[in-house]
This record gives C-alpha cells, structure tokens and sequence, in this order.
C-alpha cells in the first residue's frame, strides 16, 4: 500500500511538473499587427479566438488586408470535419500560433493519468480483498492517461506565442 500511495504522488508532481514546464515562456508580440499573420507562410497551425468568444483550430489558407481565412477542424457527427472559416479582421480578437501538439498530448496524458490513478487508489481503498491491490489504480490511470490524449488531441490547451491581439 505503502508502494502505490509513493507511486500515485510521484505521477501527481510528474503531472504538475509537466503543466507547469508547458508555459509559453515566449514574449508577446505588440498587440494589433496584422502584419505579422500576413507575413505567416500557408499551412501555419494557428488559434483562433473571435470578439464574440468562439475560439478555431486550424491550418492558415489566406491572408488579406481585412481576414483570414483557416481550414478548421470541428467536431461533427460522427467524428471530426475539416471546414473552412473566413474571419473579417474586425471580427478577430486574438490569433495565437499553435503549440506543438506534442506538448498538449503528453500535458493531457498526465493530467489524466494522474485523475485516473488518484481515483483507483480510492476504489482500491474499498476493495476487501487484498491479493489484487494497485491493479485498479493502475487501470483507471491508463484509461485516464488515454482520455486526457484524446481530448489535448483535437483541443491543444498549452498555449504559445500571441501574433495579434485586436486593439
């Protein structure tokens, strides 16, 4: 018990750690240049976030003087969907280059590995038969390590450098 209780805080402070590494340690860009998402080559994965809240991911098709326009992965029934967005320029509140997923994916895997042990250590804590103790933490780990893959995959939440904030 002893064993999988320094187990279990060992993947908590390696799921902080990695959350905490994954800060954008860049400096912002000065807010309102647009110039700078039209310098950006094509296929660049950005972020976008409209005045009226809804943020998109995708990959950068065009730029002109006044929009942007992004191919967008969405969800949709059943899966996910590629679909392109047009954005006016008056329209965007923030772009934001894309963080390597990697480092989305392995903050998710940690996150959700870390959820998923703590909650099969507190299963295991009830169970009556002590021949099987640890395994249920570490099922509820893997299948929480794989859950918080899944979600980081398709909604990257580690952030990265600003390249446009509207004025």
């Amino acid at each position: 018990m002893l064993r999988l209780n320094l187990w279990c805080s060992r993947m908590m402070g390696l799921a902080l750690t990695l959350v905490l590494a994954c800060r954008p340690a860049f400096a912002q860009s000065a807010a309102g240049d647009w110039t700078k998402v039209q310098n950006l080559p094509t296929a660049t994965v950005l972020s976008v976030k409209t005045k009226a809240g809804a943020k998109y991911h995708g990959e950068l098709v065009s730029v002109t003087a006044d929009s942007v326009s992004i191919d967008s992965d969405e969800p949709a029934f059943p899966g996910r969907t590629i679909r392109r967005r047009e954005f006016k320029r008056e329209e965007v509140r923030e772009i934001r280059l894309a963080a390597s997923q990697a480092a989305s994916i392995l903050a998710g895997v940690a996150i959700g590995g870390g959820a998923g042990a703590g909650i099969g250590v507190a299963l295991d804590s009830t169970a009556k038969s002590h021949e099987y103790r640890g395994v249920m933490a570490l099922v509820m780990g893997a299948l929480g390590a794989g859950i918080g893959a899944a979600i980081a995959h398709h909604h990257p939440f580690v952030k990265h450098e600003r390249i446009y904030l509207a004025r």
